[in-house]
């Protein structure tokens, strides 16, 4: 099977253009982030510090293949099982082929990948064209086979390196048992994973990718229940305003809303990298204090309230 493509720059061992040909869903590929970083951080390096004789890499039962491509300074590589060698060395002509029709976007290139997405249609069609090399498999069917792999062709690190990645380590630790929100936990535990594979830590990095997927699902459940309380605020607003009929707004009674939409910003805060949940819990507060309110604010309030939409849950 044909797992990714990756184009790096010859001379500066940038990424350029990556594809994967993987059957990932897109939660399981952000699960496995860690990983496919690594393996392109492990690439580049080899780039950089190999010959410029160097065809293979061999992975476990997997083999990067490296070609060359001195006209477009790029380097194509392709991360291939082991039994496709053949297959994939028919292939490659074909894949330069395609690349040489847009040779133009390769000449002076200024670091924006963007440009390259012009590539990702005639590559996908070529590659799904050959279907002896399309599989249901992924690379992270042996994860840790990769990885100790990669950490096998690693050169040992200096003692201080050592000791200065374990101090990193120790502070992101701290901060993440300190830390609250759960997209910056799930950030810093992206840092420690990088570093467990620096330090090719295999106990260190099952431990972190564990907590990783933990803190994916509460971030999930935390969605779930951030739809379910604003569901849950508008539907006792309406009920109340039913209620009211035509009677002054601040006769109301907006208990239910009051807890469902407070609910719903104390979730919003535990996955929010702003402060855009403080307007909620505001929002949430002149309901209850709606004595102290103008009729107009209170009035506008409501209406804000019952603008807010559950597939907006992304944005707030």
């Amino acid at each position: 099977m044909l797992y990714s493509i990756f184009l790096y720059q010859t001379k500066s061992g940038l990424l350029m253009f990556d594809k994967s040909f993987q059957r990932i869903s897109h939660g399981k590929m952000e699960l496995f982030s860690s990983f496919f970083s690594a393996i392109k951080s492990f690439i580049q390096e080899m780039l950089l510090e190999g010959s410029k004789d160097l065809k293979n890499i061999e992975l476990g039962n997997y083999v990067v293949k490296i070609t060359t491509i001195s006209g477009l300074n790029v380097d194509l590589v392709l991360i291939i099982d082991q039994e496709d060698n053949k297959k994939v060395n028919k292939l490659i002509p074909k894949i330069i082929k395609v690349l040489l029709k847009h040779q133009e976007i390769f000449m002076d290139w200024n670091g924006q990948k963007d440009i390259f997405k012009i590539l990702d249609h005639p590559i996908s069609q070529l590659i799904v064209s050959e279907k002896s090399l399309i599989d249901e498999k992924t690379l992270t069917d042996n994860q840790m086979e990769v990885l100790k792999s990669i950490w096998e062709q690693k050169g040992a690190l200096s003692p201080q390196k050592v000791e200065d990645l374990l101090e990193e380590k120790q502070f992101l630790e701290d901060r993440l048992n300190q830390t609250e929100n759960l997209i910056r936990k799930q950030k810093i535990i992206e840092n420690i994973l990088d570093i467990s594979n620096q330090l090719k830590d295999d106990n260190g990095y099952r431990q972190y990718q564990k907590r990783f997927q933990q803190v994916k699902r509460e971030i999930d459940d935390t969605k779930f229940k951030i739809k379910y309380y604003l569901q849950r605020a508008k539907e006792s607003l309406s009920e109340s305003l039913k209620k009211i009929g035509q009677k002054p707004l601040i006769e109301g009674e907006y208990r239910d809303t009051y807890l469902n939409l407070y609910s719903f910003g104390s979730k919003i805060q535990k996955i929010s990298s702003g402060n855009e949940y403080q307007k909620f819990k505001e929002m949430a507060k002149m309901l209850l204090e709606k004595d102290a309110n103008q009729e107009s604010e209170l009035s506008q309030v409501i209406k804000d309230i019952l603008k807010l939409k559950e597939e907006d849950i992304e944005d707030y």
